[in-house]
Formats: structure tokens, C-alpha cells, sequence
């Protein structure tokens, strides 16, 4: 490598190291706060998604045809628990069925607020959507698991309730 090449390496590593100290010091208090909002909007929502997960895993156990999914839905964050089956009704016609407990996590930063709604459909069936919120932070945590334990049950005690549907029988081969 040239001398030359070198020289401007440095020049503009130099040049680039200088725009990074003025872009650090024009950052304002109010830039900072906000971005302290914005932590712990992940850090509340984090800590709610690891209840939910918690659930889902005791909820497996009886039912490990329930898989849970993650992603984002009508512009909030999702955690859904579903599953598909076949069945079978009283006359003998199977077809598929779906089954889910969605909950949607949604932060409100400006007013340090957190929301959770519930969905649950049981074999192609809606039922009510919940919703709870509160405050974030240490707080409303209790609150929060207290509303996705209960979310929870419900759901346990429709899906797992009296229904006409059974599971195909097999075919011998």
C-alpha cells in the first residue's frame, strides 16, 4: 500500500471519528428520554413475553399439538398459540379445525402505558377479545401475568370443554 493511500485512510477515519463526536454532543436531554422510554417499552414487553412463554410451555404439556408463533399483527406485537386438527362431527364428516389464544402486545411510550389484548379462537369458533392495561414497569407486572394466567384458563376451560367433535378414526394399512 502507497503512503498516499494511507495518508487519506487516516483522513477520512479522522474525518468520520470528528462527525461522530458533534452528532454525540447535539443528541439533547429530550432525545435521551425518549430513548429510555423506548428501553423499557422493550424491557416491559420482554418481560410479558416470557410469561406468556412460560404459559404456553405448561399449556404444551397437555396439548403439545399447540405451537407458538411470534410476529406482528394489525400493527402490534403478537404472540399466538395454535393449533390444526382434523376432526370429526356427530355425522361422521371430518374436516379442519383451527384453535388459538393470540395475545397483542402494544406499548404507548408517551404515556408510559402498556396494553394487552386477547383473542381466542376454539375450532374455528371466536370468542370475546380482552384487553388490560396499565402502567409499565414493575408496577403493573403482576397485573399483566395475572390478566395472561387468567386469559389462560378460559381458554383451557372452552377448549378442553364438552364438544361433538372427536378425532378421526385411523386407517388400518
Amino acid at each position: 500500500m502507497s503512503n498516499a493511500f494511507k495518508d487519506k485512510l487516516k483522513k477520512i477515519r479522522d474525518a468520520s471519528a470528528k462527525r461522530s463526536e458533534v452528532h454525540l454532543k447535539l443528541r439533547s436531554d429530550a432525545d435521551l428520554a425518549k430513548s429510555q422510554k423506548t428501553v423499557q417499552a422493550f424491557e416491559c414487553r420482554e418481560a410479558i413475553e416470557a410469561v406468556i412463554g412460560d404459559f404456553v410451555k405448561n399449556f404444551q404439556a397437555e396439548a403439545p399439538c399447540f405451537q407458538l408463533t411470534r410476529g406482528f399483527y394489525e400493527g402490534k406485537y403478537m404472540l399466538a398459540m395454535r393449533c390444526d386438527e382434523e376432526l370429526t362431527d356427530a355425522s361422521g364428516r371430518t374436516s379442519k379445525y383451527f384453535s388459538r389464544l393470540m395475545f397483542l402486545l402494544d406499548p404507548h411510550v408517551d404515556d408510559r402505558s402498556f396494553s394487552i389484548q386477547s383473542k381466542k379462537t376454539i375450532r374455528n369458533r371466536d370468542l370475546e377479545s380482552v384487553a388490560q392495561r396499565g402502567e409499565m414497569g414493575e408496577g403493573d407486572h403482576a397485573v399483566f401475568a395475572s390478566f395472561v394466567e387468567a386469559q389462560f384458563l378460559e381458554f383451557a376451560e372452552s377448549y378442553f370443554g364438552d364438544h361433538s367433535l372427536s378425532k378421526p378414526a385411523s386407517v388400518p394399512t
